[in-house]
């Protein structure tokens, strides 16, 4: 089983460090994924996974800083991993793959916070933290998600005029 994990366009040092800890890598192998890949953006100098297979817990990781074509890595993917960003979490979504969505509260007025949690309330994502991350998926709740509907694009609208007051 594979992980994907996205920074999107720009970068998130948070998010790039955190995926290259040992409480991380370990929550992903005793969920038996075997393999990550980490898009880093801007932050692709930060990251630095561990070197030996014991201290990666036996997952391949690879890494690289951007891609035009993020839906092929999804689409390999059995868990997205994604920055609340709008634009990566409708890609996770309309993959209808299990998404965990890490806010950066370091982005001006915390917008991305505001949607991650109306989607997670609504049973869509995980929303959590960076800090957060290696127990968002050592808990196991990413597999209990409710698909988004891919025909319907109205609730994500909802929500976007809810959170922005259009």
């Amino acid at each position: 089983m594979s992980v994907y994990v996205t920074v999107g366009s720009t970068g998130f040092d948070d998010l790039v460090k955190e995926v290259c800890t040992r409480s991380f890598l370990q929550s992903l192998a005793k969920r038996g994924f075997r393999k990550l890949c980490v898009q880093c953006g801007s932050s692709e100098d930060l990251f630095v996974p561990p070197r030996t297979e014991s201290a990666t817990f036996g997952i391949a990781i690879e890494s690289f800083g951007y891609t035009s074509s993020p839906q092929r890595f999804i689409e390999q993917a059995e868990l997205v991993i994604c920055h609340a960003g709008t634009g990566s979490i409708l890609e996770a979504l309309h993959s209808r793959k299990p998404a965990i969505v890490v806010v950066n509260r370091r982005l001006m007025d915390d917008h991305q916070s505001e949607i991650a949690q109306e989607l997670s309330a609504r049973g869509y994502v995980v929303a959590t933290e960076a800090s957060g991350l290696a127990e968002a998926v050592a808990n196991g709740s990413y597999g209990k998600l409710i698909p988004y509907p891919n025909a319907d694009p109205q609730p994500i609208g909802e929500i976007l005029d809810e959170e922005t007051s259009l």
